[in-house]
């Protein structure tokens, strides 16, 4: 990952002779735009960005006594962390499957399905043991939210719509896992 970080890097800043070239931008336009964008990451925060974010796909947002942002997208109830100091938000499907910890066999599929789509997966997915008897499986995701994402509106939608697709592989695979215990 290093080595094409680097390489990315040279190509961009260095040409062919190998020698320095510094990118200018001390154009009287370049330095009235770089005040712009700045004036404008000042004006919103990550938080404010992804509550109008959240309202403009036509979700509702409220606030958990946690300070999480709760919001309801295509019947599913997400979570969400934002601060302001911060450019990455955490976004959390709570209780997408649940099981009862008594059961096993489900605990094994699960636990098998769950380190498979992690290692292969955008998005993390994890089960924790709750007050009752469920165990319940979580999915988060980790993403970038600016003001500079072109059509942000669409943006997270497609993050949200990863969600749907994590939560579809878990459950396609769970019942594979079930399949092929009953045919040995």
């Amino acid at each position: 990952m290093f080595v094409v970080i680097y390489n990315l890097y040279r190509y961009y800043h260095e040409d062919n002779s190998n020698e320095y070239r510094p990118v200018v931008t001390d154009t009287p336009e370049n330095n009235q735009l770089i005040e712009t964008e700045t004036n404008m990451e000042e004006t919103i925060s990550t938080r404010q960005l992804a509550l109008k974010t959240i309202e403009n796909i036509g979700s509702t947002p409220q606030y958990t006594e946690e300070g999480r942002i709760q919001f309801e997208y295509q019947g599913v109830i997400f979570l969400m962390e934002a601060v302001n100091d911060c450019a990455f938000v955490n976004l959390i499907w709570p209780w997408c499957h649940s099981f009862s910890k008594f059961d096993i066999d489900e605990f094994a599929r699960v636990r098998q399905v769950v380190n498979d789509m992690n290692a292969r997966g955008t998005a993390s997915v994890f089960y924790g043991v709750t007050d009752s008897d469920d165990v319940a499986v979580h999915i988060k995701k980790h993403f970038l939210l600016v003001q500079q994402i072109p059509d942000i509106e669409e943006y997270l939608k497609l993050m949200l719509d990863s969600f749907f697709r994590t939560a579809r592989g878990l459950e396609l695979e769970i019942e594979k896992c079930r399949l092929q215990e009953c045919e040995r």
